[in-house]
């Protein structure tokens, strides 16, 4: 069977024309009108997007692009939005080797009219390897100033830049960028980038997308990026684009800065919730999220660097028992050290799970709990608990505790926090709390002391009811 699997990918991969579509799919988008602009939302109103993309790639590698995108409204002359995007693409082989190219996006948006807006922002781009020794790190902060122009279903862009800080031998760029629905039939849509680098290199990233339903889209993109070769990639995202998705559930975003910690600053925590099944009397969905901890380096200011990148992803069938949910759960958890040569460690395991609500995240109940015990296929045994206390009642504001355990016969995590939450659209939620980073592969640069698994940050959380 993996025989036959390599056999297709290799196929895929040695398709001339398919080599040939990135660019190929940039003349298209180019003919085809202008690109897509942040902010042609509600300008009074917090704003929440998210969307995830897998598939393969012309190079024989699978790909994995979560994006999160959190914006509201800044005080000023004209409708003003701040903004912030994380994004990441991840490439790898059967060995869960590859490239992680990590963008950390944040800047203004003031909409002039309904079709005119300008932007300044400053996009923040490093790329790692997991499972490979990587003796250099490409590092650029790119700071754009753009005008962007709407007309009917048709967005475009246009932008100038500079360079700084970061990999020498960048110093300025110029930016385009067109995207348009509808095209050639309503369920077609297509964006596209380009980015002239130092007036002499042409980036670019082409999309054409057909939506299969609301949030559900199969894509063919071509993109050249910073120092790669050109790839095609082919494959599925789910997203809540115009706040509809027929199967994304939610998704959260969590940044915490360990003060005291001398390996680690940050840890940037992201999740979702595909629900493929949604019945009165039944549900199956998947539970996909990502840990990444952030080496100090030489400085909290200086390089924002990954120590690793750590999966997890749950598929559970879940039915009502009484007042409870009872599920039947399979887990994989995945380990990938970063810029460093040693390989990925995982874990299998299924089992059954309880809780009290569907959704740990969501502050219904005053006491909320999720457990879950099963047979690890490689260690054992498999336990984890999430125990949830907070303020009862409608209140704008609540405040509350939770207490997240996780075991298996190789690793143990454990973390606690306080936090106070609010907000409608969005939840927003200040935390402090205990945690300890624990690695599947390779050893903890923590001894467990307490000043070094003190955390402050907030978490972000939203659904799509």
């Amino acid at each position: 069977m993996r025989r036959n699997v390599r056999q297709i990918i290799r196929f895929f991969a040695s398709i001339r024309f398919l080599r040939a579509l990135g660019p190929g799919l940039l003349i298209l988008v180019c003919l085809g009108g202008p690109a897509g602009v942040r902010g042609q939302t509600d300008s009074r109103r917090p704003v929440g997007r998210f969307r995830a993309a897998f598939g393969l790639d012309s190079l024989e590698r699978k790909f994995y692009k979560p994006e999160f995108h959190l914006s509201g409204p800044f005080p000023g002359p004209g409708r003003n939005r701040i903004f912030l995007d994380l994004s990441y693409l991840q490439k790898i082989n059967g060995d869960m080797e590859g490239p992680v190219d990590f963008w950390i996006q944040t800047g203004l948006v003031t909409r002039l009219s309904d079709g005119f807006s300008v932007e300044a922002s400053l996009n923040h781009f490093c790329r790692h390897q997991t499972s490979l020794f990587s003796s250099y790190i490409l590092n650029l902060n790119e700071l754009i100033g753009r005008v962007w122009v709407r007309h009917g279903n048709l967005r475009g862009g246009i932008g100038l830049g500079t360079y700084i800080g970061g990999s020498p031998g960048y110093d300025h760029l110029a930016v385009f960028n067109m995207s348009g629905t509808g095209f050639l039939f309503p369920e077609l849509s297509f964006s596209g980038e380009i980015k002239w680098v130092n007036f002499s290199e042409v980036l670019y990233e082409a999309e054409l997308a057909i939506a299969l339903s609301p949030g559900a889209e199969v894509i063919l993109a071509g993109l050249k990026p910073y120092r790669l070769p050109p790839a095609t990639h082919l494959g599925v995202r789910f997203g809540s684009e115009g706040g509809r998705s027929r199967f994304l559930d939610g998704f959260d975003l969590a940044i915490g800065a360990y003060p005291f910690f001398d390996a680690y600053k940050l840890m940037v925590d992201g999740a979702f919730r595909l629900a493929l099944l949604r019945e009165t009397s039944r549900r199956f969905f998947l539970d996909i999220a990502f840990y990444s901890p952030l080496l100090t380096g030489s400085g909290f200011w200086d390089q924002f660097w990954p120590d690793r990148m750590m999966y997890a992803v749950s598929a559970e069938y879940e039915r009502p028992l009484g007042r409870l949910f009872a599920a039947l759960y399979g887990r994989y958890f995945a380990d990938m050290p970063v810029d460093k040569a040693v390989a990925f460690r995982a874990s299998a395991a299924t089992g059954v799970a309880l809780r009290n609500q569907p959704d740990f995240n969501r502050l219904d109940l005053p006491l909320r709990f999720d457990i879950r015990a099963g047979l690890d296929l490689k260690f054992k045994y498999d336990f984890g608990l999430k125990l949830g206390i907070n303020t009862p009642g409608e209140a704008v504001w609540k405040a509350g505790l939770e207490v997240r355990l996780e075991a298996n016969d190789e690793r143990r995590a454990a973390e606690a926090l306080v936090f106070l939450g609010f907000g409608r659209d969005i939840s927003i939620r200040p935390f402090v709390g205990l945690r300890r980073v624990t690695p599947l592969a390779g050893d903890s640069t923590s001894d467990g002391a307490f000043r070094r698994i003190l955390m402050a940050g907030i978490s972000f959380y939203k659904w799509f009811d």
